[in-house]
């Protein structure tokens, strides 16, 4: 049996973008997109997170020519109480407490907070790192790819490990069509999911035992689970602007679609959908 672990999802700043871009169909206003991230405790390996949302080093880093244009076309709004370090310290918690991040993928608003975080280990899939490492110094095309490679910690590959270097073991039936995950920690407890498409290696993370129930946190697998279960997909522009692996995309949204509507009790959980941000805090 997998061990409990404990879950908190936190709102770390957003972007202000147009609704449809998330949606077809979702209309032309201008919305804020929050950006989420999830602060774990394992019984054993202690503070943990999946991704970390936006922080200061976004702003610094797209505030020169070309990034400029990523922070432009998405501008980003960081109130002093949504900032990750501010959360953390109202839960007692040091930033040099938390030992593992576990990367979702490489955009701007998964990880501007890396650096915040000196003694952690990270996790991502191979792939994934390999690209966003090989953008070093290519400012236009990490920018328009959505990735800030001046956001890594200079020590980033010293500390990096690839999750795809973990055992891997079978996801419950009832996952299905997402079969094997890789086991992080060997105990069952935190398990990482392959949901290519939307990125050159995105890992979802699968937790069999989040406080009493099942919970997958999808990344941007989907923006939206609403229009996730009706099968709205984002607009073509929004699929390819990350990757142009369309179809793989659109595989792994079928996935996540079918899995929301067949398994209401498992809580899915992607990175910018208010609507499961609240259906996550309004849980028993």
């Amino acid at each position: 049996m997998s061990a409990s672990v404990d879950v908190a999802w936190l709102r770390v700043g957003s972007c202000r973008h147009l609704a449809c871009m998330a949606a077809r169909g979702a209309g032309l206003r201008q919305v804020d997109f929050p950006s989420y991230c999830a602060l774990l405790r394992h019984p054993t390996r202690g503070w943990m997170l999946y991704d970390t949302g936006y922080a200061q080093h976004f702003l610094d880093a797209t505030g020169a020519f070309p990034e400029r244009l990523y922070g432009s076309l998405l501008p980003v709004s960081l109130p002093a109480e949504e900032c990750l370090s501010a959360q953390l310290a109202a839960r007692g918690i040091r930033c040099e407490e938390v030992t593992t991040v576990i990367v979702s993928h490489y955009h701007g608003d998964h990880v501007a907070g890396l650096r915040d975080f000196p003694q952690a280990r990270f996790i991502a899939l191979r792939a994934e790192s390999e690209h966003v490492l090989a953008l070093r110094g290519k400012r236009w095309r990490a920018t328009l790819q959505g990735r800030l490679p001046g956001l890594l910690p200079d020590d980033f590959s010293a500390r990096l490990e690839h999750a795809d270097d973990y055992p891997q073991r079978p996801l419950p039936a009832w996952m299905a069509p997402f079969r094997d995950g890789f086991d992080l920690f060997g105990d069952g407890s935190l398990l990482g999911v392959v949901l290519p498409g939307h990125s050159h290696g995105q890992l979802g993370l699968c937790i069999p035992d989040a406080g009493g129930r099942p919970l997958l946190l999808v990344a941007d697998a989907c923006y939206s689970l609403p229009a996730c279960r009706e099968g709205r997909l984002p607009p073509t522009a929004t699929q390819w602007f990350s990757n142009s692996a369309v179809r793989s995309y659109r595989q792994t949204f079928a996935g996540v679609s079918e899995l929301a509507r067949r398994e209401p009790s498992l809580l899915i959980l992607p990175s910018h959908c208010e609507v499961a941000a609240e259906a996550f805090h309004a849980r028993p």
